[in-house]
């Protein structure tokens, strides 16, 4: 037989053998990469729980305020739309009080009640003195 015919199944043999070792080599090399990133999995996991938890109750607030935000808001719109009609049924007042009393009889009136509220107000204060001197 020829040397080369022996030699070349004793080399594939070996380079079989070679690859079968290497193989299993990175097989079992792939295994305990995948157990490692099983195990960092696992602990993220376990270390991002409370935080996940923790971020979604604040969403879960940040939610209610602005939703009680919101409900404000419209009645502060209702409130101003109120005291906007109030303003405009105030100013039709003073115009048909203007038309018919006349621009002078505003003034004596309105220094009339000022000096009537005024002595209200003292009148309260003087008793309330009197009672504490008592």
């Amino acid at each position: 037989m020829n040397g080369r015919a022996v030699t070349s199944p004793v080399v594939l043999a070996v380079v079989s053998v070679l690859w079968t070792i290497m193989l299993v080599l990175v097989t079992s090399e792939l295994r305990r990469a995948s157990w490692r990133l099983q195990e960092f999995i696992r602990s993220l996991e376990l270390e991002l729980k409370p935080t996940i938890r923790q971020v979604r109750e604040a969403i879960r607030t940040l939610n209610r305020a602005a939703q009680g935000a919101a409900e404000g808001t419209e009645r502060v719109r209702g409130t101003l739309a109120k005291l906007e009609a109030v303003g405009d049924n105030i100013r039709a007042t003073t115009h048909v009080v203007r038309s018919v009393a006349g621009s002078r009889l505003i003034p004596v009136a309105s220094l009339v009640a000022g000096v009537r509220v005024g002595a209200n107000v003292l009148w309260k204060l003087s008793t309330q003195r009197r009672r504490r001197h008592e």
